[in-house]
């Protein structure tokens, strides 16, 4: 019995310092998180010699194949993730994003002719939610992404998985942040 005890300790110890960075910067989202899902995770963080990682796994995870739905949420606005999501949808992929008012606001001024695109999509959903969002999200062909970011908007962790019991905690963590949005259309404004 202490020793099953003292091997949880241990488990949960090296989960805690495997996911340092992303907890740090997420919030309390993963303060309900089975132990099962956890476990099953794949945990990209930034580093000095790799910055950019997170990122990277990211665009590796999304791919560059068509896909069947695409459901997001994005605190940031960003080039790079606009052009990744570009290659992979087709006109018959389902694309739903949530976003909070700066990044509409910011969307519709940078990048006026993919914004005025994606309103014109009927398989396109934008919604919007008041309170600025904290963290990155993605739900794409049986895969779940859950991105963190630091205070000045860089991507510094993710989790990530394939597994039934991941892509169920995401879609629960995408479903609440969609309750509390609204959809905005077809001529809307940010204000």
């Amino acid at each position: 019995m202490v020793y099953e005890q003292y091997t949880d300790l241990v488990d949960t110890v090296e989960c805690t310092a495997r996911m340092r960075e992303f907890l740090t910067n997420a919030g309390g989202v993963c303060d309900d998180v089975p132990d099962d899902v956890l476990e099953q995770l794949t945990v990209t963080t930034a580093v000095d010699n790799d910055p950019h990682a997170p990122i990277n796994r990211y665009l590796t995870v999304l791919g560059s194949d068509t896909v069947d739905k695409f459901r997001g949420v994005s605190p940031i606005v960003s080039r790079v993730f606009n052009e990744a999501a570009e290659r992979v949808l087709g006109p018959q992929t389902e694309m739903e994003l949530v976003v909070d008012r700066d990044v509409l606001e910011r969307s519709m001024s940078e990048y006026t002719e993919s914004f005025e695109l994606g309103q014109e999509l009927d398989q396109f959903s934008l919604r919007v939610v008041e309170d600025t969002l904290e963290l990155g999200l993605l739900l794409v062909d049986g895969h779940g992404l859950v991105a963190a970011y630091d205070d000045y908007g860089n991507m510094v962790s993710l989790v990530d998985g394939d597994a039934p019991e991941v892509v169920t905690w995401v879609e629960s963590l995408y479903e609440s942040i969609r309750s509390e949005s609204k959809p905005l259309e077809y001529g809307d404004s940010a204000v």
